[in-house]
């Protein structure tokens, strides 16, 4: 099993310029460098140990397949070790 917020990707934007640049957009459709199709949004957690925090969500076909926290950022693995990192890079070179 992963451990959380295991592995590292480099990104040019911080997590707050990346969530303030999904709210300010909405929805946004984005592609992973390798050509997986999904969506970005930014909200605030509302349920769990991040209550009240924001969060970037990735969709794929709507269903959600990772999210990310500021704490999360830069990593491969989430809090959840779900992978996200290559919806995060997707999202950063896009900005």
């Amino acid at each position: 099993m992963f451990e959380a917020h295991k592995g590292t990707v480099t990104l040019r934007h911080t997590f707050d310029s990346a969530h303030d640049w999904l709210r300010s957009k909405g929805e946004v459709a984005l592609n992973t460098a390798a050509d997986t199709h999904f969506t970005a949004r930014a909200e605030i957690t509302k349920h769990g140990s991040h209550a009240g925090e924001a969060v970037i969500r990735f969709f794929q076909d709507s269903a959600e397949y990772g999210r990310s926290y500021k704490c999360c950022w830069g990593h491969y693995y989430n809090c959840n070790r779900t992978r996200s990192g290559m919806y995060c890079e997707a999202l950063d070179s896009t900005m």
